[in-house]
């Protein structure tokens, strides 16, 4: 999950190409992480370190930690540290953009210290990520009033679901107001028990494409009833295993159709982008 964040942040700053993301995450599980990147990552190391002794394990036989305790530039202890992230995932974008020449140890040392810096990410955020700890990660990137769980846990099952249904890696953002909700097909549920809980799904019609032919498993080029019944299949399955959960809890809700219509108005509630390889989902949620 964390390279999805990176690899979306690095194509958004025009670092890398929508081609090279796709081609670099195809090579996520191939990747072997090496200690120059876990270094520069960790901040033990800078790029020219890294490279210095990349250059003198060139000229002697000796290994990457060897050397970097030799100059200095690592103790045992963060040596040891290294070694023990190195069949971590995390980072295995990073590594392939160096393998495949897409920017320099330089260049990606600069990267990563900006993505950190306007990411603005804290130490147990990023830590969640890299474990790709969904339940986490919603409770550390969303601040739903009162702390009301059913919320957490509403994005927490929806995320599982676009991985479970949709074999996508959804990128979660911080909500966003909802007067800058963005034009497209908007796909509407409402559950009734004790309170009433709306919720929506909004999407440009490439997006609204994407998403039926994965969940449909079928080859759709444009929207049409067809492209627009999967979506709301979509979403009316997933509100359907929410309730079931909250059932086992002895919470009752009872589902109302799902509708869709070009999104015309303004709503109530909370904006939560979600980003997926093909663009961008925004969740409308919301309960009286």
């Amino acid at each position: 999950m964390y390279t999805h964040y990176l690899g979306q942040y690095l194509f958004n700053k025009n670092l890398i190409s929508a081609g090279q993301l796709c081609e670099l995450l195809s090579l996520e599980d191939s990747t072997r992480v090496k200690l120059g990147i876990l270094a520069i990552n960790s901040g033990f190391m800078t790029a020219s370190q890294v490279e210095e002794v990349h250059e003198l394990q060139r000229q002697m036989d000796r290994r990457f930690g060897e050397i970097a305790i030799m100059k200095g530039y690592l103790t045992q202890a963060e040596l040891d540290n290294l070694l023990s992230q190195q069949n971590s995932r995390h980072l295995s974008l990073s590594q392939a953009i160096i393998d495949k020449g897409y920017l320099s140890l330089t260049e990606l040392e600069a990267a990563l210290h900006q993505f950190k810096e306007d990411t603005n990410l804290s130490a147990e955020q990023l830590q969640a990520i890299q474990a790709g700890n969904i339940n986490e990660i919603v409770h550390l990137f969303l601040d739903f009033p009162d702390n009301d769980q059913i919320y957490y846990d509403y994005v927490a099952l929806l995320l599982k679901n676009i991985i479970r249904f949709l074999n996508e890696r959804p990128i979660l953002s911080w909500p966003q107001p909802l007067a800058e909700a963005s034009a497209g097909w908007l796909i509407s549920q409402q559950a009734i028990g004790s309170r009433t809980l709306s919720t929506g799904l909004l999407l440009s019609d490439s997006v609204l494409i994407d998403v039926a032919s994965r969940f449909s498993q079928e080859k759709l080029t444009q929207v049409d009833e067809l492209v627009k019944d999967s979506v709301s299949e979509f979403l009316n399955l997933h509100n359907g295993i929410f309730l079931i959960n909250l059932s086992d809890k002895g919470v009752e809700f009872d589902l109302q159709p799902q509708t869709i219509a070009p999104n015309t108005g303004r709503h109530t509630g909370y904006r939560i982008p979600i980003d997926l390889s093909c663009g961008r989902i925004e969740l409308l949620l919301s309960s009286s």
